[in-house]
């Protein structure tokens, strides 16, 4: 499982509240298009917000960045963050709410 991972730094929570439901639509509208396996948002009270992305193969992640990887970009011209990310290979992931039965 391939994954990319995006790491949002707001100079507030109240700054990453409001950004937030970009983030989640922004990604969250690529979800059948682009084939995720995953998708996990988080905030912290620092004000960052942590992007990770799942995706089953090479072929999809490279879809996601082409359709929709600009969304960093398209938020700078509305909010103020830094940004940092990277793609990986996922080694471990464990998900205690999914039911194998």
């Amino acid at each position: 499982m391939l994954s990319k991972t995006y790491h949002l730094k707001f100079p507030s929570l109240d700054a990453a509240q409001i950004a937030a439901p970009f983030v989640t639509e922004s990604i969250g509208n690529a979800i059948p298009e682009c084939n995720m396996s995953g998708l996990t948002v988080l905030i912290s009270k620092e004000g960052d917000i942590s992007v990770n992305v799942f995706f089953p193969s090479a072929a999809d992640l490279k879809t996601f960045e082409k359709n929709h990887g600009g969304f960093v970009d398209a938020m700078k011209s509305t909010f103020l963050f830094r940004s940092t990310g990277f793609d990986g290979v996922c080694i471990f992931n464990f998900d205690a709410s999914t039911d194998a039965a």
